[in-house]
């Protein structure tokens, strides 16, 4: 696939990334999810929205004194089905969803009642 900027293994995390959350994220949060530092996420932020596979929005409010506002990105539709044809190109495969943490005991065992009995 003919993309408009270069992709490189941190721009496939970055991808990655957005193709496995179900709710925009912040550059932090895609330098976390993509286990990359942020000086090199912001670029392909930059890069992708530029091309029409991004869109980004202010944070309208400071949820704590002193932090400065996020900006927060998702994929455009366009930029959904180029990420996924590009993942899949390059990887073989698209990357499964992250599921929601499960519930842990909040003493590292679990009882069983009727094992109890």
């Amino acid at each position: 696939m003919k993309t408009p900027f270069r992709i490189t293994s941190a721009t496939l995390d970055v991808m990655e990334t957005f193709l496995t959350s179900d709710e925009d994220l912040h550059g932090f949060a895609v330098a976390r999810g993509a286990g990359k530092p942020t000086g090199s996420i912001y670029p392909i932020l930059a890069r992708m929205e530029e091309a029409g596979w991004l869109e980004s929005r202010w944070e309208s409010e400071h949820p704590d004194p002193g932090r400065p506002r996020r900006r927060f990105y998702k994929l455009t539709p366009d930029g959904l089905a180029s990420a996924r044809a590009v993942v899949l190109e390059r990887r073989g495969k698209l990357p499964v969803p992250k599921a929601a943490p499960s519930p842990r005991p909040a003493f590292g065992f679990t009882f069983r009642w009727e094992a109890a009995r």
